[in-house]
């Protein structure tokens, strides 16, 4: 069994890329001996996000930097880096259709941001999730951890009980530390009653609905990759396709709102964010390829 971690990384995201890779080499003593890990990291040192110009560290200390983080902490598996100078891959978008498009022997994928907390048994019960599912008969089909009051009331059905009654945006203040390690209780697997996840939250998709579904070069690098899957597999299952989301119960992750540190390092490094830019051109496709997909299927 294989699996695909993908991580898209900015040079102001150095250190929380780091502290990712340390958590996931812990993570890594857990695993079962029939499981192989690959990682497919991108490092974006493009002047197209970046004015090196302007910028106090230079572009070389963030790829020997990165180089050296990934070398020291990923010494327990398989991983491709990525250090992109060009146009090609310049966002998460575009670097997860990259991992899907060079891996073709991955049976799943994972989508990892550098600011998330996770247990050191996350990757483990991810991963026996997906075991489970498919022993079970399943194959196309996405797995999410669970996750503390967010945005707005239609992420409830990824949110953990205990925190169900909790404040909506709870999550921007919270010691997300404190409730991802301390959440105790059965871990469970469940089926989802409706889909709804998002791209970097230790999310898993399968290997056929990647397949199936893909992302359209029409996006572009960046943009509702994860909403655009969500409204695939919706309309898969309205056709009697057997797609489903299960998440995990009792198995949390959380944005590091309240714990981020990269304040300084943006101090002096000199980004362009094109990320308005770049949605704008995922969304003015989005339907036109909504329909395509439905035409397909």
């Amino acid at each position: 069994m294989k699996g695909v971690i993908s991580i898209f990384l900015l040079p102001f995201e150095v250190d929380d890329f780091a502290i990712t890779l340390s958590a996931l080499k812990r993570n890594s003593f857990y695993l079962d001996s029939d499981v192989k890990i690959k990682f497919d990291i991108t490092l974006c040192l493009s002047d197209e996000l970046t004015d090196w110009n302007l910028s106090k560290i230079s572009k070389d200390y963030f790829e020997e930097r990165t180089k050296e983080i990934t070398k020291t902490y990923l010494d327990w598996c398989e991983y491709s880096l990525n250090i992109e100078h060009g146009s090609e891959i310049i966002g998460c978008l575009s670097h997860r259709r990259s991992s899907w498009r060079n891996n073709p022997d991955a049976d799943f994928f994972i989508w990892l941001d550098t600011d998330i907390c996770f247990k050191d048994t996350t990757l483990f019960y991810v991963i026996n999730s997906y075991k489970v599912i498919t022993q079970n008969g399943f194959d196309t089909f996405v797995i999410t951890p669970q996750i503390v009051r967010q945005w707005d009331n239609t992420w409830d059905v990824l949110v953990n009980k205990k925190y169900i009654d909790y404040p909506i945006n709870y999550q921007s203040n919270a010691d997300i530390y404190s409730d991802v390690m301390s959440i105790d209780g059965d871990i469970s697997v469940i089926e989802c009653p409706k889909f709804k996840f998002a791209g970097g939250w230790f999310t898993l998709i399968s290997k056929k609905l990647f397949d199936t579904i893909g992302l359209p070069e029409s996006f572009g690098h960046y943009g509702p990759d994860d909403t655009f899957m969500m409204l695939c597999c919706m309309l898969m299952k309205e056709k009697g396709y057997k797609v489903n989301q299960f998440t995990i119960e009792n198995l949390l992750v959380g944005e590091l709102y309240r714990y981020k540190i990269n304040n300084t390092i943006r101090n002096f490094v000199s980004a362009k964010n094109r990320k308005d830019e770049f949605r704008k051109i995922s969304e003015k496709n989005f339907n036109s390829e909504l329909t395509i997909f439905n035409n397909k299927i």
